[in-house]
């Protein structure tokens, strides 16, 4: 019965890692699925293809490779951002054998596309290609004066929130990322960050790339509880940042049992004003605020932290009455969590919104200090700008629909 038991769960193995090879080796020309499909036919596209190679169980992967001294091998590369089966990698032999067996030619299913673009204060910018020939983009953000580092992690290509400062906006929703090509975005930031002799360990993770995190919160808590995992990528909790627009109260209380802090980028506490800045807004504020709460609530003490986020324009959201309904919103939200950070993020630059300027640092000022007036509980804090250069601050991430869909053509 025990050696039925461990044919039976290996089997089971060898067919996850099979589907796994289905989405690690590049997809012939004309079979990757065109940007004209329906929206619900390419997230269904999409799921389909799954791969579950950094999110396959520890125990599954033992099984797999004959041995948890052989699994251990893989995980040590992949901390390192190392493929494991590239020769050079120092997975054991027996482990890579088992690998190429069950078919794998790749065990991380997306690669860097070209050179990262590093700006002028060290934060680095990745345009990071999937097995099926569509791309996202990820941020290094090296801290200026702490030895840590930040990885901005993306959870979608495009988005279909319609955030007017954004430019993901611009594209669009195309695609929910795969458990494991969310988690492939820190294997090869961590390579990134290995190889720089300036840049400092990768510490931290957010949530705050491309796509909205509550949209595909069943794929990212998979993936945050990968990377918290001790037997893999052994991340802290608390390092953690899962951040969502809040498309409605239901996304907030999926995410109440994520491995991670919750944030909520808000904007806007008044209503009319939110519907200009976030024009895809189906609940009040509100209502979004109870979802919030009742993620919050059930979660340990130390988990309870929560950031809240606005992105401030000039002569739009960043007067003192501004500040005043902001503060006031937020009040039973610090009821119930253990911490609430409000992160002020000065709008960066982009193409599509010209007439959009960052607060004058008077008004800024004054935001911060009529936001602590009427809460005082809140810790308030100034986002710096970083990347703005390489295209690669807050907002300013972009891959054009021509580009993705030559990029498929030619996958």
């Amino acid at each position: 019965a025990h050696t039925l038991t461990s044919i039976m769960k290996t089997l089971c193995a060898l067919l996850v890692l099979a589907a796994a090879h289905a989405l690690s080796t590049v997809a012939p020309a004309g079979k990757a699925p065109p940007l004209k499909l329906a929206l619900g036919q390419r997230l269904q596209l999409a799921e389909n293809r799954a791969s579950a190679t950094l999110s396959l169980p520890f125990d599954d992967l033992t099984t797999l490779v004959g041995g948890a001294g052989r699994a251990k091998s893989v995980w040590d590369a992949l901390r390192r951002g190392v493929e494991p089966l590239d020769e050079a990698a120092e997975t054991t032999i027996g482990a890579r054998r088992a690998l190429m067996a069950a078919g794998l030619t790749n065990f991380i299913p997306a690669a860097l596309d070209d050179a990262p673009a590093i700006a002028a204060d060290g934060t680095t910018k990745m345009l990071v290609r999937l097995a099926d020939g569509l791309a996202v983009e990820a941020v290094l953000i090296p801290h200026n004066h702490l030895p840590r580092t930040t990885l901005c992690i993306s959870s979608q290509v495009g988005c279909d929130r319609g955030c007017t400062f954004c430019a993901t906006a611009r594209m669009g929703l195309v695609r929910n990322l795969t458990p494991d090509e969310i988690v492939a975005q820190f294997v090869l930031a961590a390579r990134v960050a290995a190889e720089s002799p300036t840049m400092p360990p990768l510490t931290n993770i957010v949530f705050m790339g491309m796509g909205d995190a509550g949209i595909n919160a069943a794929n990212v808590k998979v993936a945050a509880t990968t990377l918290v995992d001790r037997e893999k990528f052994r991340m802290a909790r608390s390092k953690i940042t899962i951040s969502t627009v809040g498309p409605s109260p239901d996304c907030f209380r999926e995410l109440s049992d994520a491995d991670g802090m919750l944030a909520w980028s808000v904007h806007s506490a008044d209503d009319e004003l939110r519907r200009k800045l976030v024009p895809s807004s189906k609940y009040t504020v509100a209502e979004l605020r109870e979802g919030l709460i009742d993620a919050l609530a059930p979660r340990p003490a130390r988990q309870r932290t929560l950031m809240l986020a606005a992105t401030l324009i000039e002569g739009v959201n960043d007067a003192p009455a501004d500040a005043k309904i902001l503060a006031e919103f937020v009040g039973p939200i610090v009821d119930v969590a253990q911490k609430v950070n409000v992160d002020l993020i000065p709008v960066n630059p982009t193409d599509h919104q010209p007439d959009f300027r960052r607060p004058s640092d008077e008004a800024l000022t004054a935001f911060v200090a009529a936001v602590k007036e009427v809460e005082p509980r809140v810790h308030v804090a100034l986002r710096v700008q970083r990347g703005d250069d390489e295209a690669a601050a807050c907002g300013q991430l972009l891959i054009s629909r021509r580009e993705l869909r030559e990029a498929q053509a030619g996958a």
